[in-house]
């Protein structure tokens, strides 16, 4: 029998840990002028993965707040959560793969990421902050892998 049973596991999550925070407040001006215009600033999500040596994958999610131009004082804030996650099912394709990577993972974590970049502006002095953006990663796979 070829076909993998349902109910066993094809990953397990290994970790999860914030890699690498970096918030940038150059002055109280900057400081300032996010709080009140917090709301115009744009969240990006960059993914990456690195393969590592016995079937381990380190995903990479850096979220990125971007302030639009008419921001005079503006704030650099980036939060890059990583999920360390090994791939037990050995027959998995590499397509199945890179949609564990870029889909499942990142789709099971997201409201622990979104905790976390919630938290962490709230501590930084943004007491209004709550990350409540959805990103369907589904929806982002099909665009970028199907033409």
């Amino acid at each position: 029998m070829n076909e993998i049973n349902n109910t066993e596991k094809r990953y397990e999550t290994v970790a999860k840990y914030i890699k690498d925070i970096s918030f940038e407040i150059p002055t109280p001006d900057s400081f300032v002028d996010a709080a009140q215009n917090l709301g115009s600033y744009t969240t990006k999500l960059d993914i990456n993965s690195k393969p590592y040596k016995n079937n381990l994958i380190e995903l990479n999610c850096k979220f990125l707040l971007e302030a639009p131009d008419s921001v005079k004082h503006k704030i650099n804030a980036e939060v890059c959560i990583s999920i360390l996650f090994k791939i037990l099912d050995l027959k998995m394709t590499p397509e199945e793969i890179k949609k564990t990577v870029l889909v499942t993972i990142p789709s099971e974590h997201f409201d622990y990421m979104k905790e976390i970049v919630t938290s962490l502006f709230q501590k930084s002095g943004f007491k209004n902050f709550n990350f409540n953006k959805t990103i369907d990663f589904e929806e982002l796979y099909k665009k970028q892998f199907t033409n």
